[in-house]
């Protein structure tokens, strides 16, 4: 039998603040947003409306966008038995963020060695076989099936010709959230003690909408399953 490849860690985030949904719920809205606010000239090199449109879903996907009142709400998504669900890219994309920003303002890199924010974009995977990473409730491990309340704030925000935006932003959040996945580490290219780094700073940087509020923050847990380790545990807060 052919030796695996990887290593394989399973790992939990304990959300202290509220984990916020960030999945517009009515996307061709955006759509619509855009072209009202399409300039009648295109300008040399810009954009289409589809890469705009796409662009825009991205931003408000990571948290950065703030949808005008047209955007309807952000809520979240659902998985085949009706739980709240996060999606496994949304998880890969800020293992990335939080690479970069490590292994510019916090790892040294020694002569020869590759940076860290290398070693973990391109030696760190996550579980191919699932999609869906459900919400789960820390008292009962059960999944969520719905959010614990939604909250509006303001927003004021410049468009595409300077003019004011004056909104309410609205979305749903989850109290008392976890989450548990499966990473996949091509060898020993990212050890435990990085990813007990990785986690540290993404505990304090928060995940998914309203991280500049303070949202989304956690602690983790990281299990070897490949090799018989112990349990890392640090608290993010």
């Amino acid at each position: 039998m052919t030796e695996s490849i990887w290593t394989l860690y399973r790992v939990r985030w304990d959300f202290l603040t509220q984990l916020c949904g960030q999945t517009p719920d009515k996307p061709d809205m955006i759509r619509k947003w855009i072209e009202t606010r399409e300039p009648k000239v295109k300008p040399p090199g810009g954009k289409s409306i589809e890469q705009i449109n796409e662009e825009v879903l991205e931003s408000i996907t990571r948290g950065e966008g703030e949808p005008d009142t047209e955007f309807n709400k952000l809520v979240f998504a659902h998985d085949k038995d009706g739980n709240l669900a996060m999606r496994y890219s949304t998880v890969k994309a800020h293992i990335k963020d939080c690479a970069r920003v490590i292994s510019n303002q916090y790892v040294s890199r020694q002569q020869g060695e590759r940076a860290f924010s290398t070693r973990v974009i391109n030696g760190l995977y996550i579980d191919e076989s699932v999609y869906w990473i459900p919400i789960l409730d820390q008292d009962t491990g059960k999944p969520k099936r719905i959010a614990d309340g939604e909250r509006e704030k303001p927003v004021h925000a410049r468009g595409t010709r300077g003019e004011p935006i004056n909104a309410l932003k609205c979305f749903e959040y989850a109290l008392n959230a976890r989450m548990e996945f499966t990473v996949k580490v091509l060898g020993e290219s990212v050890a435990e003690k990085d990813l007990s780094i990785l986690f540290q700073y993404g505990g304090v940087h928060g995940y998914a909408g309203e991280r500049s509020d303070g949202e989304g923050r956690y602690s983790y847990e990281v299990e070897c399953m490949s090799k018989k380790k112990g349990k890392e545990k640090a608290n993010a807060a």
